[in-house]
């Protein structure tokens, strides 16, 4: 509770006003009973100074402020621009204030002037993006401070607003990525009553659907028959992306192995594909191109490390419809881990793998029937998803 108190209290008052504050407490405590009339006048004046420091911040203000981002997303490495759009709505005109912005950790400020009745100003700004991430804007606030900035009075005029920086993507060619292109599905082992590739006839059972009814063969031999159909499997995408920092070489190759699952997520989603993104923290969010965006816009580095093994096996055992899955990993992944990751899925995934260290000269190599992609940086995975075709 304490605390509390001093932290509000040292939103009001600067280091100036405290040593103010302990002028009057010295002077008056000290010097009014012991009849010393210097420090009764130091007392005295630090009183009034902070008196009329009071009378000064606690005026009556009105604005209308509207805060607003031209772009609530953007990508790493674009500038975010935005406008405050601030009004009087008193009945007076207002003395210059400073009005300050909250960027991130951050913060920017900048001289209102002085408005009449009504009148309003407009102030732009732009917020430049190094890398991914969730930047936290606003809220806009007014601060008021007497001219000898002992007190200081903060008023907040607007709420916040998240800027989302997505990580960099790379456009894939439609027929270089490896994924299944059989527009329905491709077929299974498992049967079914009812789906789109035949496969075989077999005797009606109580039960089964009538329009399967095979009424030629039926004719023919003198027993019901009833068509039998393979499944089909529609492509869906399982990008596997361990997140913690000793999964990778150094920060930028983190950076840059959530670029390849956000490439690869974004083209399967162009392709009206589903996707699917484990990552050591669970599975994200990825109905929708701008929301599995968000979401590893959002992401954080896992604190547990997870093998490359186990993360595999929790994720097809999340997702078991995945028809193809893309292991990506960082410089300390061995070929051993990518190997019994590769193991850990079934055999029906069509699986590769993509690993990310700065440096490293663009290649491509076979671990067994495993496809592995070294890549630089995100900007050579087309030249190296090419490849598998």
């Amino acid at each position: 509770m304490s605390t509390a108190w001093l932290d509000r209290a040292n939103q009001w008052v600067s280091p100036a006003g405290w040593a103010a504050t302990a002028g009057v407490l010295v002077g008056l405590g000290l010097g009014v009973p012991q009849g010393w009339t210097e420090l009764r006048v130091v007392g005295l004046v630090c009183g009034a100074v902070l008196a009329l420091s009071l009378m000064w911040v606690l005026g009556r203000t009105s604005y209308e402020v509207g805060f607003e981002l031209h772009r609530q997303r953007v990508v790493a490495g674009e500038t975010a621009s935005g406008r405050v759009l601030i009004r009087n709505r008193g009945r007076r005109a207002l003395f210059p204030t400073r009005i300050e912005l909250n960027v991130g950790k951050g913060r920017a400020h900048f001289t209102l002037p002085s408005l009449s009745r009504d009148e309003e100003h407009e102030q732009l700004f732009d917020v430049p993006t190094r890398r991914r991430g969730v930047i936290t804007i606003g809220p806009v606030a007014s601060v008021r401070t007497d001219p000898l900035g002992l007190l200081r009075r903060t008023q907040r005029w607007s709420e916040s607003v998240e800027l989302y920086v997505h990580p960099v993507t790379v456009p894939l060619r439609n027929d270089a990525t490896g994924f299944i292109r059989d527009i329905e599905g491709v077929t299974t082992q498992e049967l079914s009553s009812s789906d789109v590739s035949f496969h075989a006839l077999r005797e009606y059972q109580p039960g089964d659907d009538r329009r399967a009814i095979h009424w030629r063969t039926t004719a023919r031999v003198g027993r019901l028959m009833v068509r039998q159909f393979e499944e089909t499997r529609r492509a869906h995408l399982l990008v596997i992306l361990p997140t913690h920092p000793d999964d990778y070489g150094q920060e930028r190759d983190l950076e840059s192995a959530i670029s390849v699952a956000a490439s690869l997520g974004r083209h399967a989603l162009s392709l009206e594909r589903q996707v699917s993104i484990f990552t050591s923290s669970g599975l994200l969010a990825t109905t929708t191109g701008p929301l599995m965006l968000d979401r590893l816009a959002e992401l954080e580095p896992a604190r547990r490390q997870v093998s490359m093994r186990d993360l595999a096996a929790r994720a097809i055992g999340l997702v078991p419809q995945a028809s193809v899955a893309a292991l990506v990993a960082g410089r300390p992944a061995e070929l051993l881990d990518l190997r019994t990751a590769h193991k850990a899925l079934p055999p029906s995934v069509s699986t590769f793998a993509v690993r990310c260290a700065a440096g490293v000269d663009l290649a491509h190599r076979r671990i067994g029937d495993l496809a592995l992609l070294d890549v630089p940086d995100v900007q050579a995975l087309p030249r190296a998803v090419r490849s598998l075709r």
